[in-house]
Formats: C-alpha cells, sequence, structure tokens
C-alpha cells in the first residue's frame, strides 16, 4: 500500500512539473500551423530567437510567425517607434501586449524587436559593440630562432624579432623589429637590423591611406643605411573574414648610404600587394612590393615574403615558417642582385 501511495505522489509530482514546464513556456505558432515551445530569447531584424529543449537555439523568420506569447514581461517595440514592456498572449490577429497600465493588440509584422526584461535592446546592444569595434587594441609577437652546428664545419644562424600592434576597426599601426646574424666556418654570412613603422586607415568600407617608414642596415651588402618612407593609398580588393587582399599605390622616398662612401637618393613609385588567408589551423601571408626610383627607373627593388603561421597551443604559441626574396637592380659591386632567406620561428603572441 505504502509503495503504491509514494508511486502515485511520485508521478503526481512529476506530472506537476512537467505541465508546469509546459505551461511556463513561451509558445511561437507558426504559419503553418506548427507550435514552437521554449524561450523567447529576442525578436529583431526579421527573426525571432528561440532557445528549445530538443534543439537548442533556433532562429525563426518572422514572416513565418503567426503569433507568439510568453510567461515573462520582455520589452516590445513596435515599427512606429515605442517600446512596451508587458506579458505577450495570442490573437486570432497576432498579439496582445499587457503591460502594468493596460494592454494593446498589434499584427505580428508590426513588431520591430523584442527583447527579455533587464537585458540591452538591439540598439543599445549594437552601440556598444560598434564601440567595441572601434576599440583600440594591442597585440604583441617576439620570436627566435637559433640553429648552430660543430664538428665537420662551424655554423650558426639565429634571428630574432618584435612586433606590435595597436588595431581597430577603422585603422591600424605596426612596428617592427627584426635582426638576423649567421656565420659559416668563421665567416660572417648575415648580419641585418631592420626596424619599420606602419599606419593604415580607412576613409570608404573599402579604402584606406597610409604611411609606411623604415630603416635598415646590412653589413653583408656593405650597407650602412636605408632609409625608406611612403605614402599613398590602398583599395580592399577582397575584405572578408577569412581572406584580405589589399592594394597600395603611393609615393617613396630612399636614402642610402653604403660602406665605400656611395650615397643614393630618390623619390620614387611604392606599389605593394598583400595578402592573408586563414585556414581552419593555419594561416597563410604573402606581401609583394615595388619600389623604382624617380632617378633612373632601372633602379629598383623587389620584395617578396611568404610565410605559414600554425599555433601550437591556444593563441599563445605559434611556429612561423616561410621564404623571404629580396631583389636589387643595381647593387653594390660584389653583391648578389637576389637575397633569399628561408626561415622558421617560434612565436610568443600575447595582448
Amino acid at each position: 500500500m505504502k509503495n503504491t501511495i509514494t508511486r502515485n505522489i511520485l508521478g503526481g509530482t512529476i506530472a506537476l512539473l512537467f505541465c508546469t514546464a509546459v505551461f511556463a513556456a513561451d509558445r511561437v505558432e507558426l504559419t503553418d500551423g506548427s507550435v514552437v515551445l521554449g524561450k523567447l530569447l529576442s525578436a529583431e531584424a526579421g527573426k525571432l530567437k528561440f532557445e528549445t529543449a530538443f534543439a537548442g537555439t533556433i532562429e525563426i523568420a518572422q514572416d513565418k510567425v503567426r503569433s507568439f506569447s510568453t510567461d515573462e514581461a520582455v520589452n516590445v517595440q513596435l515599427a512606429a517607434g515605442s517600446t512596451v514592456l508587458g506579458k505577450v498572449a495570442m490573437t486570432d490577429t497576432g498579439i496582445a501586449v499587457v503591460a502594468a497600465d493596460g494592454s494593446f493588440s498589434t499584427p505580428t509584422g508590426k513588431v520591430a524587436a523584442v527583447w527579455r526584461a533587464g537585458a540591452d535592446s538591439p540598439a543599445t546592444r549594437q552601440h556598444k559593440e560598434q564601440i567595441a569595434k572601434n576599440e583600440r587594441k594591442w597585440a604583441f609577437e617576439a620570436g627566435v630562432a637559433i640553429t648552430g652546428r660543430t664538428g665537420g664545419s662551424e655554423k650558426f644562424s639565429g634571428a630574432v624579432g618584435l612586433k606590435a600592434t595597436l588595431e581597430s576597426a577603422q585603422d591600424k599601426l605596426i612596428f617592427a623589429l627584426r635582426a638576423e646574424k649567421a656565420k659559416d666556418n668563421g665567416v660572417e654570412t648575415a648580419n641585418r637590423q631592420f626596424g619599420s613603422a606602419d599606419y593604415s586607415a580607412f576613409f570608404s568600407d573599402k579604402s584606406v591611406w597610409y604611411v609606411r617608414t623604415s630603416i635598415e642596415k646590412d653589413s653583408i651588402k656593405a650597407l650602412d643605411l636605408r632609409s625608406d618612407t611612403s605614402f599613398g593609398v590602398g583599395r580592399k580588393l577582397i575584405k572578408k573574414e577569412l581572406q584580405d587582399l589589399e592594394l597600395r599605390v603611393g609615393a617613396s622616398y630612399v636614402y642610402e648610404t653604403y660602406a665605400n662612401g656611395t650615397k643614393f637618393d630618390s623619390p620614387g613609385l611604392d606599389l605593394t600587394l598583400t595578402h592573408a588567408y586563414t585556414f581552419k589551423a593555419a594561416k597563410l601571408n604573402n606581401v609583394l612590393t615595388y619600389t623604382p626610383a624617380f632617378k633612373n627607373f632601372s633602379n629598383y627593388r623587389v620584395h617578396h615574403e611568404t610565410t605559414i603561421e600554425m599555433p601550437i597551443t591556444a593563441s599563445l604559441w605559434k611556429l612561423k615558417t616561410g621564404v623571404s626574396n629580396d631583389y636589387t637592380s643595381i647593387p653594390q659591386p660584389g653583391v648578389e642582385r637576389l637575397d633569399t632567406l628561408y626561415f622558421t620561428s617560434l612565436i610568443l603572441n600575447w595582448k
């Protein structure tokens, strides 16, 4: 007898909880007669966001909704602009909003937005998102690549690099430093220091203006100093979440001094193509720059670099490998026109 009573009480309790859950749920009736129970999270931009027990959060096109109701008071904004806080009940023609000081009915199509009590309105949320998007944030990278060998031959190769990026949705500032040094059986094969600053800002949806400056010293090329400053405009040929392609066209000024006392300076062109593509587990970067001098168009430099970045741990460490080609049409005596560098670096990222 006790077991029977216990089972009846337990069954009744479960049934009561089930009924309470069903009756407490928000309800959406579709134009095809289907009914969805759950929790109405929001309605905006022609879509209802609805949380269900069977399919998680789903989106329903508003023109597919005949009517809906809520078990709690929600904010209802009409297309005319007014907003009311109240419970929503179904009617034959749409919905009825029952507020503390009265009620009114309206077709579902006249509802501009719905959001939960205490939550931000769609306009407020979009404003906050825009502020966050435009906020400048720093990101840093430090990389190192060192290899060595002793025995039959003595070899050493090392490179260190630092990069700091201040970026928002509207502009980007990049500082970069890099130093390379290498020896092969006591003979120095690389000794280069490089620093640059690059700033770009959008003045339309896909157009930017930019200014860039760099200084460089390369003992192997007998280059005591190269200063290169350029400015101009750029155009985003591709601007997507996973892919970016930008063409820059501008003017430049180059000043060079060499160990033998030779000096060269001239204004010139600055043509640059940058490309980035993000894969599931890697990122590909390409840069191609062509800078001819106005004094002599046969005197030009072409720089190309392709890198692949692969994360090692979540957003902290990554492996960077690539190739860099630097071509000088009129090099100093004893220096090759084309200088190619293959590299692999371990990069630490932080913000």
